[in-house]
């Protein structure tokens, strides 16, 4: 076999480090006293800051950042314990000044001169940048503890040890599988690029053939290192930035952004435990299914507890907290025109405008939420000034537009502000009516925890809408869009400070946005409004996969501009390691005249992507059905994806795959996915975010895709979904997005 020495070497090497490993005595605690101490600091200053004036803050922040930096320090010089199961993910051989060293990269740091066994962290130690920066034979000149290093990488390999077992060597010079689960005999297989997921098949295949290959091919790859072996150097660049600041992230489908978020988050968190404690940072997600795996990642990376959710449900929590008394349901049919003036950049910066000019006019002016709540309502039903703030931007609404969102706004707020008023009135009765020692007696915190329990049950068991003796009783719910949180949250920051959880400020010290293309410049200020002073921000997004149009949201430079970001930074990433080049290129050419003028770079190639043409839906699935049945025979841990744009289109693939008794068929509603083998049939709004191995886009007909912009954004969307291989059936007239050899092919 040739380079045969390659897997015998690493061999040795992992032999020699368990044993080692094995000989030390057991890891003592690595939390002490004095760190403890530390944190402790840190957590008084940070509440400190939270509620000291504008003048104080920077001296507040110097200290805390002294503190920081000395915690940060005890704790490199603490080694970590090394997992004998997986001791490490990368092994570099270095030569410096004619004399050469073995570094291996891991999660832990252990270093013994005398052995020669030499264990860093990838996420502190400065030796490990050599592994992402550097390829093999590469000369390299770096500064390490302010010392100059000269030197050559002689190897660079990315190991896979599972339960003390080498599986797989990816070096230049092939990949080394172990077959039979670390059992032996070694097979070496050519070069390949890039490999990040699933199976890689070949593009010579027969027409009509969905798969990969063989399952000793899938294997392969499936045997992968942990991501954080995978990263490459400009992604390891963005996740070892300043712990101060805010990155921005421009990348494309399967570019890495997510990778690079959480990624960042934990490498911020043992970088600085003391400050990046886990609840004390934050992950805005699309949807639930992105959220449940990034849930289950975060751990893994040795971050628990970190709360990952939707800016949805985050912003309706808030504004239940900022606005305890006002009760309120969303409405479920809000005209278009209303969501894109309440998330409009125009609409921050009217926000901003009037809570100045309601201080400047009385500076001793009370600052309450129910002031916040009188002008939102003054704003929305002033159509003269909504006018004049849209008028500068050059997609303000239409004359129509407006008069309908200002009617609609105008009847909710008057209707809001009557419940509002009547609230009032009842409150101050309730304060000029005579109370009992018992009942004016300031009461606890576990009273007052008590309490509130019992007042949720009492809301669970009684109909609000019913009298105690059975009379129907007004209805003091007001009506609420999803947009009037932000709104409401922007108002109450501006006027009244920051949010609150309990008693004191809501201060994050880090937070990550993913998929930031999809939230308002009004969302995204609330959401930075709530970091700490240092302003430790990861966003993350690709505009080319936006879902709602109406947003707000044009590009990333605008919206910097509306934020006040200005001078930020945005960091591209160009290579597209999900998709193959034959899926990126069709979704470039989907996305027409929306696509960026520099094209991704996608390393790997792959099948062709392939279309077909059905008289109707019937003859579609019973295709799909017998090209289904030899795949998962030949590939039974495939994943796949059928994606319709409407979820009745979905329903209907679906039955008609149960029909045809196909195992492993799921549809998927509410983005309950289980992550697991098999067929996944949804809608595309769905799958944001997420991967299958085998994509299957179906009716993308003229009357489904139409040639404007959503319909180029949501067939992006789903092809860029595609691992591996991508088929698209139409039962119609073809969609005029379709590329026209792929339609005079079908």
């Amino acid at each position: 076999m040739a380079h045969h020495h390659i897997p015998e070497e690493e061999e040795r090497l992992l032999e020699r480090v368990k044993k080692h490993l094995e000989g030390l005595p057991p890891p003592r605690p690595q939390v002490k006293e004095t760190q403890r101490d530390y944190e402790q600091q840190l957590l008084e200053l940070r509440d400190e800051i939270a509620q000291a004036r504008l003048e104080d803050v920077p001296a507040l922040v110097a200290q805390m950042e002294r503190i920081s930096g000395v915690a940060a320090r005890r704790a490199e010089v603490q080694e970590a314990p090394i997992d004998i199961q997986v001791p490490y993910f990368a092994h570099l051989r270095l030569k410096e000044n004619n004399k050469e060293r073995d570094v291996l990269i891991g999660r832990g740091t252990h270093i013994d001169a005398r052995s020669g066994v030499r264990i860093v962290d990838w996420r502190h130690a400065p030796i490990s940048q050599l592994y992402y920066r550097y390829p093999e034979g590469a000369s390299y000149e770096e500064s390490f503890g302010g010392r100059e290093v000269e030197g050559e990488v002689l190897v660079r390999r990315t190991i896979t040890i599972h339960k003390g077992k080498l599986l797989r060597i990816q070096s230049p010079q092939g990949t080394f599988v172990c077959q039979n689960q670390g059992q032996g005999p070694w097979k070496h297989h050519e070069v390949r690029t890039s490999e990040l997921a699933g199976g890689q098949g070949t593009a010579a295949r027969p027409r009509g053939t969905l798969g990969a290959g063989l399952d000793s091919e899938q294997r392969l790859d499936r045997h992968l290192p942990e991501i954080a072996a995978l990263l490459d150097p400009r992604q390891f660049e963005l996740i070892s930035a300043a712990d101060s600041g805010i990155v921005v992230i421009q990348g494309g489908a399967g570019s890495g952004k997510t990778t690079i978020g959480l990624h960042r988050i934990a490498y911020l968190a043992y970088r600085d435990p003391g400050r990046f404690q886990p609840d004390r940072m934050l992950v805005i997600t699309y949807g639930p299914a992105l959220g449940a795996y990034i849930s289950e990642v975060l751990p893994s990376l040795g971050v628990p507890g970190v709360k990952v959710v939707t800016f949805q449900d985050w912003a309706k929590a808030r504004r239940e907290a900022a606005f305890p008394w006002l009760e309120a349901a969303y409405e479920e049919d809000t005209p278009p025109a209303v969501t894109r003036l309440k998330k409009h950049p125009a609409l921050l910066k009217l926000l901003t405008e009037r809570v100045t000019q309601y201080l400047h006019q009385s500076p001793k002016a009370p600052r309450s939420p129910r002031v916040a709540l009188a002008l939102w309502a003054e704003v929305l039903s002033d159509r003269e000034a909504l006018a004049q703030a849209l008028e500068s931007y050059g997609d303000a609404l239409s004359e129509r537009e407006l008069n309908i969102a200002h009617r609609w706004c105008s009847e909710r707020c008057i209707e809001l502000m009557e419940i509002e008023t009547r609230a009032r009135e009842a409150e101050d009765a309730d304060e000029l009516a005579p109370r009992s020692r018992e009942e004016a007696r300031p009461k606890s915190m576990a009273e007052e925890d008590e309490e509130e329990v019992h007042l949720d049950n009492e809301e669970d068991e009684e109909d609000p809408g019913v009298g105690v003796d059975g009379q129907e009783v007004e209805a003091r719910i007001a009506h609420l869009d999803p947009e009037d949180d932000a709104l409401l949250l922007r108002l109450y920051q501006l006027l009244c400070g920051p949010l609150k959880k309990g008693k004191h400020a809501l201060v994050y010290e880090h937070i990550f946005v993913d998929e930031a293309q999809d939230l308002a410049p009004v969302e995204l200020a609330v959401l930075l409004d709530t970091v700490s002073p240092r302003r430790s921000v990861t966003l993350a997004g690709d505009t080319a996969q936006k879902l709602y149009l109406d947003n707000g949201f044009r590009d990333w430079r605008s919206t910097l501009d509306s934020l006040g970001l200005s001078s930020t930074e945005i960091e591209p990433l160009r290579i597209a390691y999900r998709s193959t080049r034959e899926v990126m290129e069709f979704a470039r050419e989907v996305l027409g005249p929306l696509a960026d003028p520099t094209p991704p770079i996608a390393p790997r190639s792959g099948a062709p992507v392939e279309a077909y043409a059905f008289p109707q839906q019937g003859a579609a699935v019973a295709f799909l059905a017998d090209a289904l049945r030899p795949l998962f025979a030949r590939e039974p841990r495939a994943s796949v994806g059928i994606l319709a744009r409407f979820p009745e289109q979905a329903d209907a693939y679906y039955e008609g795959l149960i029909r045809s008794e196909i195992p492993g068929v799921r549809r998927v509603r509410n983005q309950d996915f289980i992550f697991r083998p098999g067929v996944d049939v949804t809608d595309i709004r769905q799958v944001k975010g997420l991967e299958f191995d085998y994509v299957v886009l179906v009716d993308v007909n003229a009357s489904v895709f139409p040639p404007d912009h959503a319909s180029r954004h949501l067939l992006h969307i789903a092809a860029t979904r595609a691992a591996h291989q991508l088929w698209v059936i139409f039962t119609g007239p073809p969609s005029p997005l379709l590329p026209q050899y792929l339609i005079e092919q079908a």
